[in-house]
């Protein structure tokens, strides 16, 4: 067999169902569109990595159009969770496309003294630890603001994520494999004296994740409508990066996480569904 054949058949997509499908963890949790809200903790601790923000800073149009670049993020994630075979294999392929021509020298020095003086977006090291915010936080969010997971959920759902991780660029010999070591590996990275640290980088595009600049919108109502998002950063994270915190605003998140709870217990399956979702669903049963 050629080496470039992927010899697990998890790795390639189904030409209905995609990576995953309708029994899968992916589409479960993945459907609830309240999950939406984590995407600015996953983003500032992805580029809490100092060669993410370097990346970040130097190889995107992050900060002259940030609107478009979360749109082209969230599309190519609700393509590889929800998209049939075509759709998830164009994904991956984009992905890795873009992965590809980011690579350069660390300006920050911070970067350069934690994590090196050069970096490349095909690192698996980098490529894990921005899997893993993702996936982190979708659980953290998910057993907040929807309803408690297992064990088993939890493993499960890393499971799914680490097979398709295998076609973007992390190994499985790279990869924790189950959720407890997913948690070590998380713990570890976020030290205090880990390869987690907040770069001035970082600082300079944190503004957009934190406060977006939504036209009309006031920017006390952005920031209230942030606090639950907010909540799921860690407590060390968030002080570098500038976020006041305390009591006042503990409570409100947790307020405001209630009140999405009740929220998605009173809506109807369908109506708190991404779209992405409804689609893939309603493919499935045309099928």
């Amino acid at each position: 067999m050629p080496a470039c054949v992927p010899t697990d058949p998890r790795e390639r997509a189904d030409p209905l169902l995609g990576f995953y499908g309708p029994g899968s963890a992916m589409w479960r949790i993945n459907r609830e569109a309240v999950l939406l809200g984590a995407g600015p903790a996953a983003l500032l601790l992805q580029i809490a990595h100092p060669h993410v923000a370097e990346g970040v800073a130097h190889h995107s149009a992050f900060e002259a159009d940030p609107f478009r670049r979360l749109e082209a993020t969230i599309r190519t994630s609700m393509d590889l969770v929800f998209g049939d075979g075509q759709r998830a294999e164009r994904a991956v392929k984009r992905l890795n496309g873009v992965h590809a021509g980011v690579r350069g020298d660390a300006h920050d020095p911070l970067a350069r003294s934690v994590a090196g003086p050069s970096y490349r977006a095909m690192d698996p090291e980098l490529l894990l630890w921005v899997q893993a915010t993702l996936i982190v936080t979708s659980v953290d969010a998910y057993q907040r603001w929807v309803r408690p997971l297992s064990a088993a959920d939890r493993d499960r759902f890393w499971a799914e994520a680490r097979d398709v991780g295998v076609r973007v660029g992390i190994p499985l010999d790279r990869s924790p494999r189950d959720w407890p070591t997913l948690m070590a590996y998380w713990d570890r990275m976020l030290s205090p004296d880990g390869p987690i640290q907040v770069t001035p980088t970082a600082c300079r595009l944190a503004p957009l994740i934190v406060r977006p600049p939504i036209p009309l919108v006031p920017g006390s109502l952005v920031d209230l409508a942030a606090l639950p998002g907010m909540a799921l950063l860690p407590p060390r994270i968030r002080s570098a990066y500038g976020i006041g915190w305390g009591p006042w605003r503990e409570r409100a998140a947790a307020a405001m996480s209630l009140g999405l709870r009740l929220w998605v217990r009173s809506m109807p399956s369908a109506w708190r569904a991404m779209p992405q979702a409804r689609s893939a669903e309603r493919r499935v049963r045309r099928a």
